[in-house]
């Protein structure tokens, strides 16, 4: 489904449920695809449904902060089914249909080996993954604020870790000019600034990559790291990078309590394995050939900034669903 993601043409009509923290939301995307889905506590979660522009179903399942879980149908624009699975978790799914044959070599989209486990640290181990399997890849930037986000944000929680890591020489941080991680900071430096001035958390800046993973047959986001947004004596800044696994280790020790999306969720390092999180993406890779922010593409305005972070977000989901199909026959 190649197009350029800064001519995506998308309608979006706003139901208000029942629940108040819930909106169910229908967006009509290119090629007239219809998308209805639900928006909880400004994540995409709850109950999926898609539809060719036929009006014949395309997909339906369950979502929790836009990962796949229970019962997801994939069908083609004929209303034939070509993909039933079950999960676990985001990572581990039953295959339900096709039918797995009892005899001769295993075919193609068989039971996934993978199962969630944690090693010596606390965290969990991600499955090994080869370039070549990543036949869907790209990288996001999003952008989290307070709102939605206790855990992270009450307290400064997340930033007082990471100032302690530094403090201690646990963990180095990078330059905000360098999202690649490869310009370090000073640590004595930045203890320093810190140490001066009152600062406020207002802000995570998170680097991410989407994968889907032929040799598991899966999609699954992989945290680079991210940017703590603060405010310095009322005045607002990036602060530095950190490289996600760098401290991975350290945030599996930081427990989580009280009602998260995943009963999984245990750490907070589980918290960003499993997305707990609110956010909106900023900037992809996805048909994006100048590298632009999306704030920064001709003719932006409020509205068409909105539409085009939450058509994103339905396209990831829908060029899954499009993998699917190219898969089965």
């Amino acid at each position: 489904m190649k197009t350029c993601i800064t001519h995506i043409a998308i309608s979006l009509l706003f139901f208000i449920s029942l629940n108040t923290h819930a909106q169910i939301r229908t967006a009509v995307l290119e090629n007239n695809l219809k998308c209805n889905y639900n928006i909880e506590n400004g994540r995409i979660s709850g109950n999926y449904v898609s539809y060719y522009n036929n009006g014949i179903k395309k997909s339906e399942g369950i979502l929790v902060n836009g990962y796949r879980t229970g019962k997801w149908i994939v069908w083609d624009s004929t209303g034939r089914k070509r993909m039933e699975r079950i999960y676990k978790s985001p990572f581990e799914f039953k295959r339900v249909f096709p039918a797995i044959p009892n005899e001769g070599p295993i075919p193609l989209l068989a039971e996934n080996a993978y199962g969630l486990a944690y090693n010596a640290d606390g965290i969990i181990e991600y499955a090994k993954l080869k370039a070549e399997n990543a036949i869907w890849r790209h990288k996001f930037w999003r952008y989290l604020e307070p709102a939605n986000n206790d855990i992270l944000f009450k307290d400064n929680r997340i930033l007082n870790i990471i100032l302690e890591l530094i403090k201690s020489g646990k963990t180095t941080v990078y330059d905000i000019v360098d999202d690649r991680f490869t310009t370090l900071l000073k640590n004595d430096s930045i203890i320093n600034v810190i140490n001066k001035k009152n600062i406020e958390l207002v802000g995570l800046k998170l680097k991410e990559e989407g994968i889907f993973d032929m040799g598991r047959l899966v999609f699954e986001y992989r945290i680079l790291g991210f940017c703590p947004v603060v405010k310095i004596n009322g005045h607002q800044q990036d602060l530095f990078w950190v490289y996600y696994p760098d401290i991975r280790r350290y945030l599996g020790k930081e427990i989580v309590t009280g009602k998260t999306d995943f009963p999984n969720i245990k750490t907070l390092d589980d918290l960003f394995v499993f997305r707990n999180f609110s956010s909106a993406i900023i900037k992809s890779t996805v048909d994006n050939p100048y590298d632009s922010y999306i704030k920064d593409f001709p003719r932006m305005n409020d509205k068409l900034f909105l539409e085009i972070q939450e058509a994103l977000e339905l396209r990831i989901i829908e060029d899954e669903n499009n993998t699917w199909i190219s898969l089965t026959k």
